[in-house]
């Protein structure tokens, strides 16, 4: 409890003083959509004949669709969906469920078959979704309340890294993966916590970390409780970044600071909002945004996200393919989830206006940079989104689907 307060305190209190790059005036180009579906159209050309991307690997392969996906979504355009929703039907012959021992791995799954279903509005997509989360739950890779304690904390809500019966990693990507399925599921069922009511004496500070009385909604209670463990055990309030994992039989907290798992727990924030409609959570995702956009390590002077130390130019061999290429991409998805949370809700509060306006320009510095710094020109990037343009990969692609997706969100009417 005192950890979250204090993260929340944190957000609240902060003063958002604005980057130098916020005020530069960036216009995409008309013929947008050709543009970001020329992207689309060479990385498909990789599709395997099994489904399955070539030159990345099965998560990756997942969030490259995933990417696909929401540039139909927020585009407001189904011109890719047939091709998606085949090729994710051929990729689940070959993997039953699309589910294997990683937790992780197996969420990004669901989060792309939730997102085609909200486009197209086939069950079978829903229908594989609640099948991961009945798996995740099934597989008893959830802690418990008073099963783990690490460090004299309750590692409830945490969620393993692997099905395996040994497994000793919780980390806060598997745990916000799981918070943003089981949000995203609620907010489809339209069961939201406004239809139950809480115990009297419970503060919304409460419920946010987890710890009200049930309240009848499955898929909520599993995003607070999820969300909580984060919030008091992985995150970070002084700079608004989420540690990476806890290996419980080692005894030991890895705080590296992956862009990606900020970025995901930043979009279950803003989810959160959107199914219980509690400030909190805005405020907290907005908080975390703001500081996003301009941490150090992750954003250049000049307003375009590298995380250098992940996977930068002199860091890496720009042929070869890491995990770690496509973390800023999740970071740039998530910064439209809280775009599109802000409009599509009407949230009206002075900080989520002005955090909408900052996404806005942020997104269309990332994309002016791929087009004048990171592309041949004939539709192909590479890995370093500040340039120089190398030579394009099925990994460098991969990377900025997400990019192609959100300009179009935050430039649409």
């Amino acid at each position: 409890m005192a950890e979250f307060q204090n993260a929340f305190q944190t957000a609240k209190e902060w003063q958002h003083n604005m980057p130098p790059w916020a005020g530069v005036q960036v216009h995409p180009p008309q013929n947008l959509p050709e543009v970001t579906q020329r992207a689309i159209d060479i990385y498909m050309m990789s599709r395997q004949p099994n489904g399955e991307m070539g030159g990345i690997g099965w998560w990756q392969a997942a969030n490259g669709y995933t990417g696909i996906t929401l540039h139909d979504y927020w585009s407001g355009t189904n011109k890719n969906y047939e091709q998606l929703a085949q090729t994710l039907k051929q990729c689940e012959r070959n993997h039953p469920g699309l589910i294997n021992e990683f937790n992780d791995d197996t969420l990004w799954w669901a989060m792309c078959c939730v997102h085609l279903y909200n486009i197209g509005g086939d069950p079978w997509f829903l229908d594989k979704a609640k099948g991961i989360y009945r798996h995740i739950q099934g597989k008893n890779s959830i802690c418990g309340r008073g099963q783990i304690q690490f460090q004299n904390q309750d590692m409830e809500g945490a969620c393993f890294w692997t099905t395996k019966p040994d497994e000793g990693q919780i980390n806060s990507i598997s745990s916000g993966l799981l918070a943003e399925l089981s949000a995203r599921l609620a907010i489809i069922e339209g069961s939201t916590n406004s239809k139950t009511e809480k115990h009297p004496h419970l503060s919304k500070l409460q419920a946010v970390l987890g710890h009200s009385q049930p309240s009848g909604n499955e898929y909520i209670e599993t995003a607070r409780c999820s969300l909580g463990w984060i919030l008091r055990c992985r995150y970070r309030p002084r700079d608004a970044v989420v540690l990476d994992a806890i290996r419980l039989k080692k005894g030991e907290a890895v705080d590296w600071t992956f862009s990606y798992t900020t970025g995901v727990v930043l979009g279950v924030a803003a989810l959160m909002y959107e199914a219980t409609k509690e400030e909190e959570y805005m405020t907290l995702a907005c908080h975390i945004a703001h500081r996003a956009m301009r941490n150090g390590s992750w954003v250049e002077d000049n307003g375009v996200l590298t995380e250098h130390g992940s996977y930068g130019k002199g860091n890496h061999d720009p042929a070869k393919n890491d995990d770690s290429v496509g973390f800023k991409s999740v970071l740039i998805r998530h910064l439209g989830t809280l775009y599109e949370v802000i409009r599509r809700t009407g949230a009206s509060s002075p900080e989520a206006q002005r955090t909408a306006g900052l996404i806005r320009t942020f997104v269309n510095i990332n994309f002016e940079s791929q087009q004048q710094r990171n592309t041949n020109g004939n539709g192909q990037y590479g890995p370093w989104w500040n340039g120089p343009f190398e030579l394009p990969t099925s990994h460098s692609q991969m990377a900025v689907m997400d990019v192609m997706a959100v300009v179009m969100l935050v430039n649409r009417a």
